[in-house]
């Protein structure tokens, strides 16, 4: 090997050793906190948009009452509506109201269409659901899953609300 080679090789390590060393440096010392520069520090970043399809929305339907199939014949309408039921059974506890819909920051925009499928259903956003499906517990005033054309209408009179409070609107 000539001594130019040589030469060439330890200039090209030593720029390459430069730059990997900036590289570190600048994500170090990166004071970005945040993806979404009106997002405060500290907020949970939740997706509005897009909409997901039925077909992309997995949930888990619960019974909430003594009546025996209620969380089965609701995975089936729901299911006839297009969204994807991984388990349906008896819940923990008893629900009193029509239905109480579950779900997290990662699945947000899921959680609100999925509500408007539920006249009178109970949205209960929690930022601690992490890595759980969207959960459905059926309650005692349950009666039916809403048509998709109904929920349609129902979404477009709510729409996607206002972000909860802790977390941070993104599209």
């Amino acid at each position: 090997m000539r001594i130019a080679r040589i030469r060439a090789l330890t200039v090209v390590c030593a720029l390459a050793l430069v730059a990997g060393l900036a590289t570190l440096w600048a994500i170090r010392n990166d004071s970005q906190l945040s993806a979404n520069p009106d997002c405060p520090p500290g907020a949970v970043e939740i997706k509005t948009a897009p909409i997901p399809d039925p077909s992309e929305i997995e949930v888990v339907v619960l019974n909430g009452t003594d009546q025996a199939g209620l969380a089965d014949q609701a995975a089936s309408q729901l299911a006839d509506r297009g969204f994807v039921v991984i388990d349906s059974g008896d819940a923990p506890e008893p629900y009193d109201g029509t239905a109480l819909v579950q779900y997290g920051p990662d699945q947000y925009a899921a959680g609100v269409h999925t509500h408007a499928y539920f006249y009178q259903g109970y949205a209960a956003f929690d930022i601690e659901w992490v890595d759980q499906p969207i959960t459905i517990t059926l309650g005692s005033q349950f009666a039916e899953v809403r048509s998709a054309s109904e929920a349609r209408q129902s979404f477009a009179q709510g729409g996607i609300g206002e972000a909860p409070e802790g977390t941070c609107a993104v599209e």
